[in-house]
């Protein structure tokens, strides 16, 4: 939608001036003199315009939606390391004691590490995509590994949205 080729690793810039590029031709308001089925219709079509930059500028979502063109579909129970588990467990429990505890300074220190670990993931999908666009056996384990930090991921993004409220 957006005139961008298929792929993770995408400029953010790029993906912005294709937004804005877009919306200045397709934007709803112009067609605002239009009869209704053409506001309709343009109104639907910038939806999915819409849709396709959010997709485009949030590294899970494009994640996910590069593995569905795979067809790697994510669930809501995937399976995940346990140590992982345990890892994200103990790391609420700290973060829901700061919070309770009104401990500000340890909740940004517990955010900031969740924010490196949200990069480190973002940075293992990367390559993975590049091995699933070569082909060949290496895009079967890439696929893997693309999944796992993508369901990790989530995780911390969740995480991250807890630490959010709490400075809200």
């Amino acid at each position: 939608m957006l005139g961008l080729p298929p792929g993770f690793a995408i400029d953010a810039a790029a993906v912005e001036r294709a937004f804005h590029e877009r919306s200045r031709t397709d934007h709803p308001d112009r067609f605002a003199s239009a009869p209704a089925s053409e506001r309709a219709a343009a109104a639907q079509k910038f939806a999915v315009i819409r849709d396709a930059y959010q997709t485009l500028r949030l590294p899970a979502r494009r994640a996910e939606y590069l593995l569905a063109r795979e067809g790697v579909v994510i669930g809501e129970h995937e399976r995940l390391d346990l140590a992982f588990l345990d890892e994200v467990l103990e790391l609420r429990e700290e973060l829901a004691g700061a919070l309770a505890a009104g401990d500000h300074a340890k909740v940004a220190t517990l955010e900031a590490a969740m924010k490196r670990r949200h990069e480190g993931l973002v940075a293992q999908l990367a390559p993975a995509f590049d091995a699933i666009a070569r082909g060949g056996d290496e895009a079967i384990a890439a696929r893997a590994t693309a999944k796992r930090a993508l369901v990790e991921l989530r995780y911390v993004q969740r995480y991250l949205e807890e630490c959010d409220r709490a400075d809200a």
